[in-house]
């Protein structure tokens, strides 16, 4: 007897973007229900009318907990390829001249 499993066969995974639309979002809001986790995403806040601004939810997605676990560890390896660039780096204090030797 054998203790190696069988292989399941290999298939080929086609990724399709039928239908795509691809929306810009500044913002994401995370709500939780009884047994999924949703992720609502808006551009950002619009003023409405005088006194009133809104927050425009344009998509939801609805995942389970373990979907945003993977989701979560997905976006922390992505985010270790970008370095963090600082918009106004620390002024470089300039080199100390060196006074030439006195002979």
């Amino acid at each position: 007897m054998s203790n190696e499993q069988p292989q399941a066969p290999q298939q080929n995974l086609q990724i399709r973007y039928e239908n795509f639309t691809a929306r810009y979002a500044n913002h994401a809001l995370v709500s939780v229900g009884a047994e999924e986790v949703y992720l609502d995403f808006t551009s950002g806040i619009v003023a409405d009318r005088p006194g009133v601004s809104v927050m425009p939810i344009h998509t939801r997605i609805a995942m389970t907990p373990s979907g945003v676990v993977r989701l979560a560890q997905l976006l922390a390896q992505t985010t270790q390829n970008f370095q963090v660039v600082q918009l106004n780096p620390p002024p470089q204090t300039p080199p100390t001249p060196v006074e030439p030797a006195s002979e």
